[in-house]
């Protein structure tokens, strides 16, 4: 039991449901994760990503240890954070699945960018990282990447977010 201002409660017990079941119900934005060249390529979706630093630029990402892109961005030492527009449930949801396009196939839904980066038509923007460092966190990784390019996108949509279990659309607001 914990004693918190002269009451008792109960120790907290938490499984994964019961934080699965608390953090639906916080939104977050939703991209695709991809890494890799020619038949190495793998994406996946992601909703776990953040911004870490502005100076120098870093973002963050956890990619489940047993997801096939967790490998590739091992071996390569570098990601690609595509940012889904509101228009792109369809490909999150293809990236989310099973039947994931990989290798060459996934070439149908990147395009070439500036140098070598590539970027995804329709999303709101893609940066480009390199991993400086990796650190476990249970059954994911924390990928920590230096950002060395962003490319913006689609900035007139807006954005895919997860919400509730479900995917939907930030509101806009006129600027």
């Amino acid at each position: 039991m914990t004693e918190r201002l002269g009451a008792t409660l109960p120790a907290p017990v938490s499984t994964p449901d019961d934080l699965r079941s608390v953090m639906r119900m916080f939104p977050t934005g939703v991209t695709v994760l991809s890494s890799g060249q020619d038949e190495e390529a793998s994406a996946i979706t992601v909703n776990s990503f953040t911004s870490v630093s502005l100076d120098p630029p870093r973002v963050l990402v956890s990619v489940m240890k047993s997801s096939r892109t967790h490998p590739v961005i091992d071996a390569t030492g570098g990601f690609h954070v595509h940012l889904l527009s509101d228009r792109q449930e369809d490909v999150a949801r293809l990236f989310a699945s099973r039947n994931k396009p990989s290798g060459r196939e996934l070439q149908n839904y990147l395009a070439a960018g500036k140098g070598e980066s590539l970027f995804m038509p329709g999303a709101l923007a893609t940066l480009d990282c390199r991993v400086e460092g990796r650190f476990p966190g249970g059954d994911h990784t924390l990928f920590l990447g230096r950002v060395e390019s962003v490319q913006p996108g689609a900035d007139a949509e807006g954005a895919l977010l997860f919400h509730r279990g479900r995917l939907t659309s930030a509101p806009t607001f006129a600027e």
